[in-house]
């Protein structure tokens, strides 16, 4: 297996066609290389196009295909950090099967590898363009339709996913309900005491991600402490 390191990473600067703007890293594994152009002209360097070549399984051809299309408008260092793990939550059929979260490292070879071509892609953004080190600080926002809901109104969206995804895990409706929705994306819901202590956590996050999914929105989920279920409102 032959990798391409950030100093070694090819460049494209495309300064007298573009002026100057775009400019385009290469992260490579064996044949397989992803080429990603940044627009230079912005501090946060956002990725403006990306596209890969050489690779044949068809596993890897969705995974990086994904990737290609959720990192375009992101800024390359998020597309480094959560590229591949915004991709395997995207395509959680193609992931290896895991107990408890799921990440690029655990999710299968092909999100490794788009976790590794990626920030060898930044990395040698990085070395080229002589930049250090920054914390990140940008974060999906959520759609300007969702944004123009009330609490109650998000709720209602939301209400219907949770009732199938319900169904699904063997449960009752009134198993789990939302008690508040915060900063349009902090959604904390509460469990009756029929639901065990010990299944809660991967409940949490199965639902979590069934409902970014639903919704195209980046939200978390929160669970309300039990301390007086008489005092935990409904949405």
């Amino acid at each position: 297996m032959n990798e391409t390191t950030a100093a070694d990473a090819p460049v494209d600067d495309r300064s007298a066609a573009e002026g100057g703007r775009i400019r385009t890293f290469v992260g490579a594994q064996d044949a397989i290389r992803l080429s990603v152009g940044v627009d230079r002209g912005n501090d946060r360097l956002i990725v403006r196009e990306a596209r890969h070549v050489g690779a044949t399984e068809s596993v890897v051809l969705r995974i990086l295909d994904k990737l290609c299309a959720i990192i375009i408008g992101r800024p390359l260092q998020e597309a480094a950090d959560h590229g591949a793990a915004y991709v395997a939550a995207a395509l959680p059929e193609v992931c290896a099967p895991v107990s408890g979260i799921r990440t690029p490292s655990n999710a299968g070879p092909g999100f490794v590898l788009a976790e590794r071509l990626i920030r060898q892609v930044h990395a040698a953004a990085r070395i080229q363009l002589n930049i250090g080190h920054r914390e990140n600080s940008w974060y999906v926002r959520p759609n300007a339709d969702w944004l123009s809901k009330d609490e109650a109104a998000q709720a209602e969206v939301l209400k219907p996913t949770i009732a199938n995804f319900l169904c699904e895990a063997g449960l009752g409706e009134d198993d789990v309900w939302i008690s508040g929705i915060e900063r349009n994306t902090r959604v904390t819901i509460a469990f009756s005491d029929k639901v065990h202590y010990a299944v809660k956590p991967e409940l949490m996050m199965q639902l979590e991600q069934r409902l970014r999914q639903r919704t195209n929105n980046p939200l978390e989920l929160f669970m309300e402490e039990m301390k007086d279920a008489n005092r935990i409102r409904r949405l």
